[in-house]
């Protein structure tokens, strides 16, 4: 299984969703960066650091700055409007090659959960309740943190490769 992990609002304790909504309307918007990464980051790369690719709404040179701090992952970027547009969801797919029965996208807003609905319905989303609430939109899973994700892939039996 691989799981591509959106970094906002699931590694940086940082909610874009206003401003990345307001972006894909069309309005000019320069997205804040944050160095304040979540605790329970760190515990879960440790687990899956072979099968995580990162999902950026940042452009190439900030995601490049933040992957650096993160340690060495692959990730796409954005090249314009991201959430919820399906557009990183093709170049995810694309790029790495993933089979959608065979990917996880974690995520922290119903954003998240469309950009990967409006891609392909078939592929599990996990929304981790940090500052919103995606259950209207029948997530595969909602957990309250990474951890807890942890023991619920376990517990179903789709942890791993």
């Amino acid at each position: 299984m691989k799981y591509a992990v959106w970094l906002d609002g699931i590694i940086l304790d940082i909610d874009l969703t206003d401003m990345l909504l307001r972006q894909y309307k069309g309005e000019d918007v320069e997205l804040p960066l944050i160095d304040k990464i979540y605790p329970d980051w760190n515990e879960f790369k440790k687990i899956f650091k072979e099968d995580i690719i990162i999902v950026s709404p940042y452009n190439e040179e900030k995601t490049r700055m933040i992957i650096k701090k993160l340690g060495d992952f692959p990730f796409i970027y954005s090249d314009g409007k991201t959430k919820p547009s399906k557009k990183p969801m093709e170049v995810l797919f694309s790029s790495f090659s993933l089979d959608p029965l065979r990917t996880i996208v974690i995520g922290s807003s119903p954003l998240d959960l469309l950009s990967i609905r409006f891609y392909d319905s078939r592929v599990k989303f996990v929304c981790i309740k940090r500052k919103a609430n995606c259950s209207k939109y029948s997530p595969y899973l909602q957990v309250d943190n990474l951890m807890e994700l942890v023991k619920s892939l376990k517990r179903l039996k789709i942890e791993g490769n």
